[in-house]
């Protein structure tokens, strides 16, 4: 560059009296995005409808009282207690069971369901007992 180009340059001070940047990016960002309607029409239904639900569902009162129609009611019969059963019946009914041999179950096995199993160890080694 030529000497005086380079030092006219140098003596240039910017002058921030006609820009704002933040009003200059503020503009930018509002001209770049697109007016969406749409969000709002939806937000615009939902209110009604919540509105036509709201006046759906309100509790009206009558304008002239309903007199209820009169039913005759039938008297209650009495409740009578069960009487107590006799102690013996429930022996009777269990020799009856034992008795016939073709609809009763089988004796219960006394043996355990499960074979005794060595404890579980923290080092998963069982004690000397139960090694063979």
């Amino acid at each position: 560059m030529s000497e005086p180009l380079a030092e006219r340059l140098s003596r240039f001070t910017p002058d921030s009296t006609g820009l704002d940047r933040d009003a200059l990016l503020f503009a930018a960002g509002r001209a770049s995005a697109r007016p969406n309607r749409r969000w709002m029409a939806i937000a615009g239904v939902l209110a009604v409808s919540q509105l036509l639900t709201l006046m759906a569902l309100w509790p009206r009162t009558p304008s002239a009282p309903i007199n209820p129609p009169i039913v005759a009611v039938q008297p209650f019969e009495p409740v009578v207690p069960p009487t107590p059963h006799d102690p013996s019946e429930l022996w009777v009914l269990t020799e009856r069971l034992l008795a016939s041999e073709g609809n009763s179950f089988p004796p219960a096995d006394e043996r355990p369901m499960i074979e005794p199993q060595p404890p579980l160890r923290a080092f998963g080694t069982p004690p000397a007992k139960y090694l063979n």
